[in-house]
This record gives structure tokens, C-alpha cells and sequence, in this order.
């Protein structure tokens, strides 16, 4: 079933029509033809049923007399009458307590009667006979009954020329049919296959000002109103979609010079920015070493004239000197990793955290903290910028733990949402979370300068290297509870 409607999908729409037209006209004539077949069945049966009451009736007429007085060569001749008949195969008299009287049956025929009556009934058809029973009246009393059998296959003969008739009409009627249906499919298939021709042509030539002619104003001619409709919509559209393109393309050749603009002051401020950082390195370390210097002679060697006064006064401009050398140190430090592209590759983020914390209890080798750091670690980035980072998070952590005899610090990493996020806690002096925004702001400090030293720009520069590896960092902590920055990496 699935092939057959298969293959009807793959015949064209004009040939579709003819066997649908063909299909209906087939199947109406076969309606048609069966109807009139059971008809003429039924008339015949009518006819073959009145001519046996009327034989029966002519015939158990006759033989009242042979039955009133019981005789039997009486009864059997009047039932030889129906020899004349040639459809009567045999016929039977009863009498009144039903006893079979006389038979007749026709030369060659090969029947039994019954022996006894059957029970009334009209015309009853099977097996291409036709029996009837009816009751035998004399002077409104019954004396008998008459039985009648007779063929009835002068129906097959009537019925295969009725059929050979219904199949030449039929026949007829299709060729008839063909040729009419030929000529009236155009009137529906010539206007679906103009315009489908039609938009096998716009979709070749993408022509949207090519439009379909209505032939009709049915369903058809809405059909073609309605593609034209579309396509003056698709030509609209196609109209403010090649004026979008022109503008965004003027607007891309602006934005392209607009970048080029840009770069060149990019270019320009970087140049800038290296010369303010070789001036910053060069021109104000020097001012800065010559006060501290002549300020540590001027105490070697004359500190034993100097009052206290004076004592504190040149400590005062020595501390200011080497501050202002670490703030260049850590600007310096913030704008190369600002400019420093990140070079990524697979990253032992443990063995990173092990350096530096090795390094750190080098420089400080009389004191003692608690490292914890999680081995196997990998991390995909830029392990140049990455070990800053670290450097700058346990440097932290080393300076706000300075207060506790066991001091601890540790690294490792859990999972949130399936992302891996990085950390580094200390059991150190914390910090108030409502000020927890103002950590990664340069040169903002939530501690006294004289209880922890440092110059507010190390979290920020953690802040630019997490940033440059698409990454986010964040810091949760108590007062006097440690602190823990979490940070992912992208």
C-alpha cells in the first residue's frame, strides 16, 4: 500500500487528475451495473415466482375432482399437462393428511419427492431452482396441497448478457471518459503547472518581480492572488534587506577605519606607556636611591650629632624612599602584566605552588607555616602570569598570618558546576566581607600600613591575570578568621 502511494506521488499532477476522474467513473459504473444486475435478479425471481402460483393454482384446480374422489390416474394425468412446461422439473399432489397422491417428473430429471407435504411457503430460489407449495381449496375447504420444482438457469444466460452488455458500456464509457477527462484536467492542472514552472523559475533566476496570471476566480485564482502577495512581501523584504546590507557593510568599512584609527592610539598610548615605564624606572628610582643612601650616611656618619629628634626624622624619609621603590616595583609589575598577552599551554599548577612556597620560606627561613598544597593540579594557561599570581595570593597570605603562632596556608581546588575552581586560604587576620569589593581596586587597603605593610596593588594585578585567562576571581573571609580567594580560569 505504502509502494502504490509511492508511486502515485511520482506522477505528474495532470495525470493524477485523469486517473481520479477515470477511478470514479470506473467504480460508478461498477455501482451502477451491480445495482442494476440485483434488480433485474430480483424481477426475475418476481416473475418465476408468479408463473408457479399460477400454474399451481391452474393445476390443483384441475385436479380437486382426482382428489375428492381419490383417483390417483386422474391426479397423475392432470400433472402430465406440465410437460408442456419445459422449466418444470417435477410436481407432487397431496392429500389432506398429507400423503403424496401423484408425481410428475421430467424425462431425464433426477429428483425425489417428498413423501409427505412439505409446509406452505411462496417461491423459495437456491441451487438454480425454484420450488412452491400451495394449498389445494374446494368450495372454501382445503383437499390437498400441490408441490412445484423448476429450474431456473434461463437466469444465468439472461445474466452473462446483461453482463456482457455492462462490460461494453463500461469499456465505452472509459474511452469516452479518457478523452474527456484529458481535455477538462487542464482546466485545473494548466494554471498549478504555469505556476509551478513559475517557481522553479524564481528559484533559478531569484527574479522576485516575475508574477503568476490568474485564469479563474475560484480557489485556483486565490491561489495565485495569494503567491503574488508573497511574492511582492519576499520583494519588499529583499528590498530592506539589501538596504540593511548596504548600510551594514558602510557601517563595517566606518567600524574598520574606526579600529585602524583606534589601533594607531593604541599603538601610540603603548609607546607612551613603555617610555613613562622606562622614565618611571630609570628617572624616579635614582632620585629615590640617593635619598636613601645619603640618609643612611648621613646617619653611619654623623648620627652621634643628631638627636632623637633627627633620628626619627631620617627613618622617617628612609621607610618613605623604600616605599615609594616597592609602589614603582608593583605599578611597574601591574602595567607589564596589563600589556602581556597570555601564551597558554598545560600548566602543573601544584608544582607552580610548590615553587613558591619554597621560595617564600627561603627568603624567611626563621619562621615556620603549614603549606598544604594538593598535588597533581593541571591547569591550561599562561604559566609565566600564573606563577605572579601565585606569588602575589601566598605572599599575601604569608604577610596576614604573620600574627599566628601556627600559621597555615593552603592550596587546592573543588568543583562547582562541573568547573573547576582554584584556592588559596590562610588561617590569617581575615577581613570584614561588607568591604570585600574594595580588594581588587589599586592601592585600596582594608589594614593599617603599620600593621601590614604592602601597597594595595598586588590583589588587583591577581584581578588582570585571572581576567586575561577569561577567569574570575572572588574573596570570602572573617575578622580575625583567614581568608580564602577563589578563582577560575577560562
Amino acid at each position: 500500500m505504502i509502494g502504490l502511494a509511492s508511486a502515485f506521488g511520482r506522477i505528474p499532477l495532470r495525470w493524477k487528475v485523469v486517473v481520479i476522474m477515470l477511478g470514479v467513473a470506473a467504480i460508478s459504473l461498477v455501482l451502477a451495473g451491480a445495482g442494476l444486475l440485483l434488480y433485474e435478479r430480483a424481477g426475475f425471481e418476481r416473475e418465476t415466482e408468479r408463473k408457479l402460483v399460477l400454474l399451481a393454482d391452474v393445476i390443483g384446480l384441475n385436479s380437486t375432482a382426482a382428489l375428492a374422489f381419490k383417483d390417483v390416474a386422474a391426479g397423475t394425468e392432470t400433472l402430465a399437462a406440465l410437460s408442456s412446461d419445459e422449466h418444470v422439473v417435477a410436481a407432487a399432489l397431496y392429500d389432506t393428511k398429507g400423503g403424496l397422491f401423484a408425481r410428475y417428473l421430467r424425462r431425464g430429471a433426477d429428483h425425489s419427492l417428498p413423501e409427505s407435504a412439505p409446509p406452505l411457503s411462496n417461491a423459495t430460489f437456491g441451487d438454480g431452482e425454484a420450488s412452491l407449495v400451495r394449498t389445494i381449496v374446494l368450495r372454501g375447504q382445503p383437499v390437498g396441497k400441490m408441490y412445484l420444482l423448476a429450474d431456473t438457469t434461463g437466469w444465468s444466460a439472461t445474466m452473462w448478457g446483461f453482463i456482457g452488455i455492462l462490460a461494453i458500456l463500461f469499456v465505452a464509457v472509459l474511452v469516452v471518459g479518457l478523452f474527456v477527462s484529458i481535455w477538462l484536467q487542464r482546466l485545473i492542472t494548466d494554471p498549478i503547472a504555469e505556476l509551478a514552472q513559475l517557481t522553479r523559475r524564481i528559484g533559478q533566476e531569484r527574479d522576485y518581480t516575475l508574477r503568476a496570471v490568474p485564469h479563474t476566480e475560484d480557489e485556483l485564482g486565490v491561489l495565485v492572488h495569494g503567491f503574488n502577495d508573497m511574492l511582492d512581501e519576499i520583494g519588499k523584504r529583499r528590498g530592506e534587506l539589501e538596504r540593511a546590507h548596504h548600510e551594514l557593510y558602510q557601517l563595517n568599512e566606518q567600524l574598520e577605519q574606526r579600529v585602524h584609527v583606534r589601533t594607531e592610539q593604541l599603538e601610540i598610548a603603548n609607546k607612551e606607556l613603555e617610555a613613562f615605564s622606562y622614565s618611571v624606572s630609570h628617572d624616579l628610582r635614582a632620585p629615590l636611591r640617593a635619598i636613601d643612601g645619603f640618609s643612611r650616611i648621613l646617619l653611619d656618619d654623623h648620627g652621634a650629632a643628631l638627636d632623637a629628634g633627627a633620628h626619627d626624622c631620617l627613618d622617617r624619609v628612609r621607610n618613605a624612599a623604600q616605599r615609594m621603590s616597592m609602589l614603582i616595583d608593583d605599578l611597574l609589575m601591574l602595567a607589564r602584566v596589563t600589556r602581556a598577552e597570555a601564551v597558554r599551554a598545560e600548566v602543573d599548577f601544584s608544582a607552580l605552588a610548590r615553587q613558591v612556597a619554597d621560595a617564600l620560606q627561603a627568603q624567611n627561613p626563621d619562621r615556620r607555616v603549614r603549606f598544604a598544597l594538593t598535588p597533581g593540579l593541571k591547569v591550561h594557561g599562561d604559566a609565566r602570569l600564573l606563577r605572579i599570581a601565585l606569588e602575589n595570593l601566598f605572599e599575601n597570605a604569608w604577610k596576614f598570618t604573620g600574627g599566628r603562632t601556627e600559621a597555615s596556608i593552603e592550596f587546592g581546588m573543588k568543583s562547582e558546576d562541573s568547573t573547576p575552581v582554584y584556592f588559596v586560604r590562610d588561617n590569617g587576620a581575615g577581613f570584614d566581607m561588607t568591604y570585600a569589593g574594595k580588594l581588587f581596586t589599586p592601592f585600596q587597603r582594608l589594614h593599617m600600613a603599620e600593621e601590614f605593610p604592602g601597597t594595595g596593588i598586588g590583589l588587583a594585578t591577581v584581578q588582570r591575570i585571572i581576567h586575561k585567562h577569561n577567569g574570575r576571581i572572588w574573596a570570602e573571609g572573617a575578622v580575625d578568621q583567614g581568608a580564602t580567594f577563589y578563582f577560575r580560569v577560562g
